[in-house]
Formats: structure tokens, sequence, C-alpha cells
């Protein structure tokens, strides 16, 4: 503690009165001791260190889960900025699966666009760019924290930004790609508060120009910041004495962009009347059976969030059906739920007009994770650490804040000098947080490492099951060795059994099975699998397909040609089913027919495997036809073995 002259009444540290208006008073970013500015680009210089310090390793890391949808396997993204249109007037997706989803996100997909023109796609240049915006981020958060507590010591502001830069709950958004949409949204969030506050205290109108313009940007990479039409106004409210009439003046510009943003949305994402249908295998919430279950499940989830906040263990890339199942409010987690989440959000009503801190923090929280709750709206997913990256940021200014107030610490005069057992404890924190970051990082380096770790801390859940026996079927498709090959193949006939004991009658675990099976060579249970998918989907051209070439391979070509004929009324431009059915009709010794089939597949995917155009080139032998045999055996020759 700072000493005070005698009969002076002491500063009132933040701690013991958490009022932001009382510590609010000045417009300068000062601090009750100023930072030269040497001294500034110190703290500079350590965030950014620490952050590429501990996030290094993941620049050589592969793509995971979603990644390359954004990257190398987007037609769209792979055009580069020349196709910067569809990104403004689709949906993220849109470029991969051709449909309408709930997801506009045409900053990111165009940041990806201009990677791939500037360096060709690659992991690495991908998790480079994700690390760079995550340092500027939290760069930009520090100068936001300072304005924010600008007659607090330098040093709060700095271990608030340092507790979030290594918060493992981060893991996830800095070691996935794709989740340049949180750092992106949350980058431009952090830009716009900043020149709002700025503008707050200087009255310099480009300051407001340029915070419309980046929280536009914002929501042009995500959609959750969309929840600063709120916040900023509280955050003025919370951190400067200015009249309410101020305050609306400059929500103003926020309501105008959202609005803009809204109508885009509309325009260009929702007017074709699509509905995204939410299903129990993305979202385990579908599977409520009433309201009330519903409502009880996602508040344990928002209590879940909570915990992980506290004690970050264990963290998981997955959370889908049935890991979490649906409870109702007859259950102890979910009156622990309502029991904690009830009292924050009294508690900061209550002393909302206080201006106190903390109920600034829970407010914060709340406006943050409240459209990814599935409250609101219904989202495609049950819960997902990311959901948390924004929120987290009023995790970390209120534990900084709490352990000062546990310290008594003079938060306007905190340093080193005075401020050695706060920052002594808040360091030991940094230091584990740093430590299980570096360690849940290495679970990022690949979809193996991920999906293995999914088995130990999501085994409950349908997708962890299904995707690490995805991994395991591309494995035993290279695996050349019969006894790593059969044993590869029990392992994936366990983990595709327990995710259809989660979730039965699921397609495309069958889908898979059927190909794990074919690649370990056993055709009849092949049969089965595929038979099993159609039964739950009976118009799938992949499926129809794959089982019409397992008939082939088992000379049953009366039963491939029905199969793959059925697939062709739907979908007679299908390379890959017009092929097979060329297959069949010439082992049937049709080789006419065969021909006009094999003919019309190569017209549309000329860059056909070897196996065709030697088939092709036998055909047209057996019809006597030499000259067209020579050409497709130069062809084959030529052609991808």
């Amino acid at each position: 503690m700072s000493k005070h002259k005698k009969g002076r009444k002491p500063t009132s540290p933040h701690g013991a009165n958490p009022s932001v208006a009382a510590q609010q008073k000045g417009t300068q970013i000062s601090g009750a001791k100023a930072v030269p500015a040497p001294a500034l680009k110190w703290f500079i210089v350590i965030l950014c260190a620490v952050v590429v310090l501990v996030n290094i390793r993941t620049i050589g890391y592969e793509y995971t889960l979603d990644d390359p949808f954004f990257t190398k396997d987007n037609p769209n993204v792979s055009k580069g900025l020349s196709a910067i249109k569809e990104f403004f007037t689709h949906a993220a997706y849109y470029g991969v699966f051709k449909n309408h989803d709930a997801s506009y996100r045409p900053l990111m997909l165009t940041s990806f666009a201009a990677e791939k023109d500037l360096f060709g796609f690659s992991p690495m240049t991908g998790h480079l760019i994700n690390l760079l915006l995550f340092a500027l981020e939290i760069v930009a958060l520090f100068f936001l924290l300072r304005r924010m507590f600008d007659k607090m010591s330098v040093y709060l502001p700095f271990f608030m930004t340092l507790l979030f830069a290594l918060h493992p709950i981060h893991t996830e958004v800095v070691a996935s790609v794709k989740s340049r949409d949180e750092i992106m949204g949350l980058l431009f969030s952090v830009l716009a508060l900043w020149q709002t506050l700025k503008y707050t205290d200087t009255g310099k109108t480009n300051a407001m120009l340029l915070s419309g313009f980046y929280f536009f940007c914002a929501l042009m990479s995500k959609e959750t910041p969309i929840a600063l039409v709120l916040i900023v106004p509280m955050t003025i409210y919370f951190f400067r004495d200015v009249p309410f009439a101020k305050i609306v003046r400059l929500t103003v510009p926020y309501i105008a962009v959202a609005a803009v943003y809204m109508v885009m949305r509309a325009l260009f994402i929702e007017s074709d009347g699509e509905k995204v249908r939410i299903l129990v295998n993305n979202n385990a919430l579908m599977a409520a059976t009433n309201y009330a279950e519903k409502l009880a499940t996602l508040l344990f989830i928002q209590l879940k969030y909570l915990v992980l906040l506290v004690f970050p263990h264990p963290l998981s890339y997955d959370y889908s059906y049935n890991q979490i199942p649906i409870i109702n409010f007859s259950s102890p987690k979910a009156l622990a739920a309502v029991a904690v989440i009830a009292g924050l959000f009294v508690y900061a009503l209550k002393n909302f007009k206080k201006k106190d801190v903390f109920a600034y923090c829970i407010l914060f929280y709340g406006m943050s994770v409240i459209i990814t709750s599935n409250l609101l709206v219904d989202i495609g997913a049950t819960m997902a650490e990311r959901f948390l990256f924004s929120g987290s940021l009023a995790f970390c200014i209120a534990i900084v804040l709490l352990l000062a107030k546990a310290f008594k610490t003079d938060t306007k005069f905190a340093d080193f000098s005075n401020a050695k057992n706060l920052f002594m404890v808040l360091s030991v924190v940094c230091v584990l947080y740093a430590a299980k970051t570096v360690a849940r990082n290495e679970a990022w380096s690949s979809n193996y490492a991920l999906y293995q770790t999914g088995l130990e801390t999501a085994p409950n859940s349908w997708r962890a099951q299904y995707l690490m026996g995805v991994e395991y079927t591309k494995m035993l498709n290279r695996e050349k060795d019969p006894l790593v090959k059969r044993e590869l193949y029990q392992k994936t006939m366990t983990v595709f059994n327990k995710s259809l004991q989660i979730l039965p009658n699921n397609r495309d675990v069958y889908l898979l099975k059927g190909y794990a099976d074919e690649f370990a060579g056993n055709l009849d249970s092949a049969v089965i699998s595929y038979t099993k998918a159609l039964e739950t989907d009976r118009n799938n051209a992949q499926t129809k397909n794959n089982l019409g070439g397992v008939y082939l391979r088992k000379g049953m070509l009366d039963e491939a040609i029905a199969i793959i004929s059925d697939l062709l009324k739907t979908d007679s431009l299908n390379p890959d089913a017009l092929s097979n059915i060329g297959a069949a009709y010439g082992n049937k010794g049709m080789f006419k027919q065969s021909a006009q089939y094999y003919e019309k597949a190569i017209s549309i995917k000329p860059d056909m495997p070897y196996n065709v155009y030697i088939s092709m080139s036998n055909v047209y032998k057996y019809l006597g036809d030499s000259t067209n045999a020579q050409k497709y055996r130069q062809i084959a020759a030529k052609a991808t073995r």
C-alpha cells in the first residue's frame, strides 16, 4: 500500500470500492503515474513476445476440422479475390455446400482469398496469419483497457490483457485456421470501442468515423459483434461521466451500421426463403422434448462455461450429442446453474446505478455469450469453447480487480513496489495458464491428434467417435501391411459402432463404415453398411454409387446397374456413377452401352483415373475399334494410377 500524509483520507482502493465512476472522472490516459513512451513500448513487447512464445508451435500445424472448407476445399476462395462478390452475396459455407446457412462472414472469406492470391494455400501461412492477428488484437486490447481504466495504474490493464492472451480457453481460436472469424470479429470490436471512447474523451470526429468502420468490419467477420450495440453505451455509462443524451448519440452510429448489416443478411442469405434446419447431430438441445428441458440444459451449459473460465480443464474440441445429456429443472445441475446465473444477474442489476465494475463485467459477459447460448435462436452447435472468446475478457478484467480487492491494493498507484503480493499471484496464474495453453496446443497439431483427445474428453459424443473413425478409415486406405490393416479395421469398427450406439441410424456413420469395410476387403459388410445408410437417406447419391461399386466388384452386375440407374435418374451428370455403370455393362459384354456411358463420364470429368481409361481401351478393343482402343491406352499411360 502506498503511504499517505497523516490526517489525509487515503485514496479508496478500487478493490474496496469497486465503483467505476469513482475512478473515471478524468479524461486523459495517464493513471496516477504517467507511463513514459519507452516503458509503454516494453509492455507491448512483453505482450507480443508472450503471445508468440506460447503459440509458436501452431505455425507448423496442419489444417484441422473445418479449416479446408474455408481454404483449399472451398471453390470460391480458391478463385482468390476475383470471387469477392460471391463472399458478400452468399453465406460462409455456400462455396462448399451450395446452400445458405446462417453464417455470413464475407470479410473472413476475403482474408483467405487474399492469402491464396499472395501466398497460395498453406497451413503454415494460415496459422502464421492467425497468430499475427491475435498478437495485434492483444495490443489493441491493451490500449482499450488503458483507456477504459484511465485512472488506474497501467499494470492492472496490462495483467488483464496478459490473462486474456494466455487463457487456455482460447487455444481453439488461435490454433484453428477457420477461427480467424473469431479473431477478426473481436479485433475490430476492440478497435471500434477504443475509438468510441477516444471520441468521448477528445471529440475528434475521425475517431467516431473509425469506430463505425471498425464495427462494420467486425460484423462482416462474425455475427456475434452485434452485441456492441448494447455493450458500447453500457461501457460509456460505466466508464465516463457523460449525459444520457450523449450516450444515445454515440450509440446511433452503431445502430445504423447494425441495420445495414441486417439488411445485407436479409438480401443475400435469407431472401431465398431457405430455412436452416438444426439437427440433433449438430445441436444436442434439439433432443429436448419440451422447452423446459431445453432451458434447463442450456443454463447448465452456461454454468459449464463459467467453470471452464475459472478452471480450464478438461478442454475439448467437441460437445456434440450426447456428451451433455438433456436434463430438467429437477436436476441438481440445473438448480445450481439457476442459482449461480440468477445470483450474478441480481448482483449486476442491484449495482448497475453504482457503476460497479463487477456489474459491468457480468453484463458484458452476458451480452457477449447470449447470441451463441441457444437462448434467443438455435445455432448449429451445443457448446464450443470458441464461443467464450469475447466474453472471457470480462472474466479477465474481473479476476484482476477481485484479487486487487482481496489484497486491498490501491489500484491508482499499484506497482511492483507496493503490490507485490497481487502481482505475484497474477504472475502464477499467468504461468499456469501458459503451461496449459502450450500443452493444449499440441492437440491441434493434426486431425489425428485432435480426434484422439476427443475420445478422452468427449467419449459420449457421437461426433468425437465418428471423426476418429474417419481418420482411421483414411489410414486404413493407405495401409499396406495386412496385420496393421486388420488392427486398424478393428479400431475403426469400435469407434463407428460406439458412435451408432450414441446416435443410432446415422447415415454419415454408416456411409463411412462402408468405406472402411471396402478398404479392409470386407465387401459383404460394405453392402450391409451402405444398405443401412440408404435406409436412413434413400436419396443420397454417394451411398447409391458406393453400393453400386461394391455390387460391381462382387460380380452382382444386375444389382449394380439397377442401383446406379436409379441414381442417374436424379443425377444424370454424375461422372463416377456413369463410369461405374459403364464398367457394369462392359463386364456383361454389352460393350456398346458401356462405351456410351464411359464417353459421357469423361466428357464431364476428363481427369479420370488410370483404370477407367484402360477399361475404355478394352471396351473399344472388343468392339473392334482399334483407333479408340489405342487412343485411350495412350491417355491411360498419362493418367493418375
